[in-house]
């Protein structure tokens, strides 16, 4: 990730129109980083700048105040517009709105601390509502390699750690679906689909089959091997339920230093090279590849719950694609099976901080 963030600050190809947030109606953004304004009686005062997909432009939430709880915590996740984070000393769990561009004042949600330390490059965070304010709601989470956590706040004083064969768990996307009213992920292998029973708390597990696979030549095929694949899940706006494989290629070249002629190194980082897509088919565990999904618009990032939009809802947004944040950032036509790589500017201000991870967050109504 560290090696993104140097390429988008040497690169400046797109448009930097920096604006700021007022009555604009909400959209998927990328959540780059936070800016510290200044330090009141009230406490800190911040604003945080995205990544604007629409417009391939920077802009900037309003001002507010970042409430206590949060200071000096670790962002684990995006789901549903919110973003989870895990105090470093105490372990505790928040979940807030701070994030949303428009929210003016944020809402925090307090949830039981941990009794582990989580495994942060590999957390995930799913809540069954948009509103867990307005809401009685369920937290499944991915804060560690062997388990998978679960807490219905308002009833329950800790976590419950379901523990998971190493061959079968939640390695890729873990979701709500808000048609069966259950949470899904993938296996290790993608060989599997889990579903995490909510009356009981226990996992249950299906083969997943794919049709239809798409025609590639073999060298083509000899290719995609070599490349990482990550799995993921997502369902769309209609409740339709699909099955993503995104693989990624390990580039090497060599980097000159301009100061030393003489000094030469590898540099390492991954492109995207090809989506897959696969519809459930009707009622079945299989799936049929497509390169059509209509007017849908997939985000794809590693931390953050997959989602779709209609492209139809938001003008600037390219039918038929997926966003993506993971290696590099971009998007990927599905009809053309072609890439394009975006370059938002890297800082905010003097005193801005990236967000270890960037988040994709899912659009929601403005909150004044």
């Amino acid at each position: 990730m560290a090696l993104f963030f140097n390429r988008i600050s040497k690169l400046s190809a797109l448009r930097d129109n920096a604006r700021f947030f007022s009555s604009l109606p909400q959209s998927p953004y990328l959540l780059l980083g936070s800016n510290t304004l200044r330090e009141s009686q009230e406490g800190i005062i911040v604003n945080h700048w995205f990544f604007d997909p629409r417009t391939v432009e920077r802009v900037y939430s309003k001002e507010k105040k970042l409430p206590k709880e949060l200071n000096g915590q670790t962002l684990v996740g995006a789901p549903q517009g919110w973003v989870a984070s895990v105090g470093n000393k105490d372990l505790t769990v928040h979940i807030t709105d701070l994030y949303k561009p428009c929210v003016s004042s944020p809402r925090v949600i307090s949830l039981p601390p941990l009794d582990f330390k989580p495994s942060i490059h590999a957390t995930e965070v799913s809540l069954s509502t948009c509103d867990p304010a307005q809401n009685d709601f369920i937290v499944a989470a991915k804060f560690s390699e062997c388990r998978l956590s679960v807490c219905k706040p308002y009833w329950d004083a800790k976590w419950t750690h379901i523990e998971t064969a190493y061959s079968l768990l939640p390695a890729s996307d873990l979701i709500y679906s808000k048609r069966d009213k259950a949470f899904y992920f993938t296996s290790f292998k993608g060989l599997y689909i889990g579903t995490l029973d909510l009356s009981n708390k226990k996992l249950k597990y299906q083969h997943l089959r794919l049709r239809n696979l798409p025609k590639i030549p073999e060298v083509g095929w000899e290719i995609l091997d070599q490349c990482f694949m990550s799995k993921h899940l997502v369902e769309s706006t209609s409740g339709e339920l699909f099955f993503i494989k995104w693989y990624t290629q390990c580039i090497r070249r060599p980097y000159i230093n301009k100061e030393d002629k003489d000094s030469e190194y590898e540099v390492i980082h991954s492109i995207t090279k090809r989506f897959m897509v696969f519809r459930e088919d009707g009622k079945s565990i299989d799936f049929c590849y497509m390169e059509d999904i209509g007017d849908l618009c997939i985000f794809l990032g590693s931390m953050n719950e997959s989602f779709s939009v209609s492209a139809n809802m938001y003008p600037g947004l390219k039918p038929n694609s997926i966003y993506y944040i993971g290696p590099g950032l971009g998007s990927y036509d599905l009809a053309s099976g072609t890439v394009r790589p975006y370059n938002p500017p890297a800082s905010g201000g003097p005193s801005s901080s990236l967000v270890r991870a960037p988040f994709w967050l899912h659009p929601a109504d403005p909150i004044a």
